[in-house]
């Protein structure tokens, strides 16, 4: 759908003040937002949704708005304000018993700490998101999130390759070891292990210990349940 439907759809969600409606209307708004890289309006109008959301005390409803917005602000690269966002939403999951938007918003906050380089912090989280599941399954509330993974894998592909024209191997490990986890969420098994294989082959050339070592165990959570045992 055009951008310019999306905004229609959205203005007309917010004369009717539906916290459903609302939702349903701002999720792939604010994607569409993000694809063009218009941060500032995506986290603008979501914010805008989650305020009118809050006031119907629609709990369901703001966990996914929460998530989209912190998905926002991930893609955005600021990365303590979207686990701010992430922090609430995983409570409110967790209280619905949602199962699908708690794993959704513990595989956004293993990335976002993986991409802080805090190793053992992600891959304690992403241990819980592997466990019983071979890859991050979404239904169309989270279609941001989907999307800004799926851009982000693209992003690192991009980097990756300009490390390669400058013959860097530093620049070549950092977004390599970055889309490691990102294809393991996605469940693209292949590309996971191609990247890993390099990153390690990378970091050994390059004494990165801190790299190896978390390497060691997203290969064990990235090989499925069945081999990480009871």
């Amino acid at each position: 759908m055009p951008l310019s439907e999306l905004e229609k759809s959205f203005n007309s969600a917010k004369e009717n003040a539906s916290p459903v409606e609302m939702a349903a209307a701002v999720i792939p708004l604010a994607d569409a937002y993000q694809q063009v890289r218009k941060y500032d309006s995506a986290v603008r109008c979501l914010q805008e949704a989650l305020s009118v959301i809050r006031e119907k005390g629609e709990a369901g409803q703001e966990a996914v708005v929460l998530a989209a917005l912190g998905t926002a602000f991930w893609e955005k690269a600021q990365l303590q304000k979207a686990l701010d966002q992430f922090s609430p939403a995983l409570d409110l999951f967790k209280q619905s018993g949602d199962k699908t938007g708690e794993r959704v918003i513990l595989a956004m906050a293993g990335i976002t700490f993986w991409r802080k380089c805090e190793w053992q912090r992600a891959l304690e989280i992403l241990a819980d998101v592997f466990c019983g599941a071979d890859k991050l399954i979404v239904d169309d509330r989270f279609m941001s999130v989907q999307g800004a993974l799926e851009r982000g894998v693209a992003t690192l592909q991009n980097r990756v390759r300009m490390g390669r024209e400058l013959q860097d191997p530093l620049k070549i490990l950092q977004p390599l070891f970055s889309g490691c986890v990102l294809y393991r969420v996605l469940g693209n098994r292949e590309q996971f292990e191609l990247c890993l294989d390099e990153a390690v082959t990378l970091a050994e050339s390059l004494n990165k210990t801190d790299i190896l070592d978390a390497a060691r165990i997203i290969r064990l959570l990235g090989a499925g349940p069945a081999s990480q045992g009871p």
